[in-house]
């Protein structure tokens, strides 16, 4: 079976079981949590390395997972049991990805060269859920080498309006007729 269908696979397995248990709300903002504390190298190099014996590095890892993220303690314990902990990154974002399906919720993130006001940021959500007809996932970052404009990103997709994008798109326009 191939990495892919195997994220999916527990993926699936979590979301019904979240959604058998009335707790799906919580288990994704666990799973947010979950893929932050992955992202860790210092986490990452627990849950994988073979220097560690393994039944300590289960108990490590239980502990730490069980104070953080108690929802998804014993989710993540059968992941390690089917060592499956490489993929576990895999399978909470591909969970993410089934829940907003399933919710309705359209994940975006907007990059801009200064903070946006609360109004503003009130306005954009308010556009996209009435673009897309769905509930709207918003995050926002500001980046100050964008030097004007806006970078949005809904679900995979990038729209890049930045002074500094159309600049690059200026610059490879040019390089292509200089060659």
């Amino acid at each position: 079976m191939d990495q892919g269908r195997v994220t999916v696979s527990y993926a699936r397995a979590l979301l019904q079981w979240a959604s058998e248990n009335s707790v799906e709300e919580e288990v994704y903002e666990q799973s947010a949590y979950l893929v932050t504390l992955l992202k860790n190298p210092e986490f990452a190099q627990l849950l994988t390395s073979p220097m560690i014996n393994a039944s300590k590095r289960a108990k490590t890892i239980q502990a730490i997972v069980s104070k953080a993220t108690p929802k998804l303690a014993r989710f993540v314990s059968l992941v390690q049991k089917n060592k499956r902990e490489k993929q576990l990154t895999g399978m909470m974002l591909s969970f993410q990805k089934l829940y907003r399906e399933q919710k309705g919720i359209i994940r975006t993130h907007v990059e801009s060269p200064t903070e946006l006001s609360p109004s503003s940021k009130m306005g954009i959500k308010q556009f996209i859920g009435n673009s897309f007809k769905k509930d709207v996932e918003l995050e926002f970052s500001f980046n100050p080498s964008l030097i004007g404009g806006f970078v949005l990103t809904i679900e995979d997709n990038m729209l890049d309006k930045s002074v500094k994008g159309e600049l690059e798109k200026l610059r490879k326009k040019l390089m292509g007729i200089a060659q």
